[in-house]
């Protein structure tokens, strides 16, 4: 979870538009979904996406 809100926080700092937490946090989850085998760390456990 603590690389979940290190993404997080540099997709806000980057991308102005998603600013909002919640708003970075449904982008992160888009592309972990679009993009399953980019993140090495989502096959190491179990909750790292929710559904």
């Amino acid at each position: 979870m603590r690389i979940n809100a290190y993404l997080v926080r540099w997709i806000r700092q980057k991308y102005k538009r998603l600013a909002p937490k919640r708003k970075a946090h449904a982008k992160l989850l888009e592309i972990a979904r679009r993009y399953p085998r980019m993140f090495a760390d989502r096959r190491l456990t179990t909750d790292a996406v929710p559904a």
